[in-house]
């Protein structure tokens, strides 16, 4: 779940539903948007997002990088797994 706020927020358009996020190796995953506002405003990610999690073995705890070609409305977002 992320915080939309700050640069969540300038990437990620509260309309979408679906954005396909590309990580840092070039593979592609299909997600899905849940934009909530209890008991604050978040954005839930789904769809492929735990294939994603299980393909590069992610734990809780574990940082990841989010960015976007430009700020507004996007419909690709580029991850990057963060080393501790």
């Amino acid at each position: 779940m992320l915080r939309y706020e700050g640069r969540c927020a300038q990437i990620l358009d509260n309309d979408a539903t679906i954005v396909k996020m590309v990580d840092d190796c070039g593979n592609c995953w299909d997600c899905v948007l849940m934009f909530g506002s209890t008991p604050y405003e978040h954005c839930k990610i789904g769809g492929e997002w735990k294939r994603f999690v299980e393909a590069r073995r992610l734990y809780e705890g574990a940082r990841v990088r989010i960015g976007a070609p430009i700020a507004g409305s996007n419909n690709t977002i580029y991850v990057t797994v963060v080393p501790n």
